[in-house]
């Protein structure tokens, strides 16, 4: 696995998602990464996808959360222009990182393979981002 750490942009394929993020438009990419309809497992590239875009969505309609790398908080910063059409894409973020929490996803599976401690702790992770993007759908 290319992670290092239990956060969301702790991982190469996490960096390269914000190299390819900037050179997008935005609420496009964001739709391309939440959508899930045509896949029944979800391959790591596709929860990677899933977890940025939530995590950047989270920082634009709130406040970026611990572990962002600094480049990504300064940009999401800038993109207060996007911030109504961001927040129309939660109820999708959360529906997609539900996804993600499946024992069906690739991410869960190498996790789980890492040990019930790392599994755990990057687990929660996920789901106090999910959590914090529900409270967003609530405060708006």
């Amino acid at each position: 696995m290319s992670s290092w750490g239990h956060r969301s942009f702790d991982d190469d394929i996490a960096l390269d998602w914000l190299e390819d993020l900037h050179e997008s438009e935005p609420i496009a990419f964001f739709r391309h990464c939440l959508d899930l309809t045509d896949q029944q497992e979800l391959s790591f590239l596709a929860c990677v996808g899933v977890v940025c875009t939530a995590e950047v969505i989270h920082a634009i309609v709130a406040t970026p959360r611990l572990g962002m790398p600094v480049s990504a908080k300064e940009w999401c910063c800038n993109q207060r222009t996007i911030q109504h059409a961001a927040a129309a894409l939660v109820p999708q973020a959360i529906a997609s990182l539900d996804r993600v929490l499946q024992d069906s996803s690739e991410m869960w599976v190498r996790w789980t393979d890492l040990g019930e401690t790392h599994f755990g702790t990057w687990h929660s992770e996920v789901d106090a981002l999910r959590k914090l993007l529900a409270l967003t759908r609530t405060t708006s």
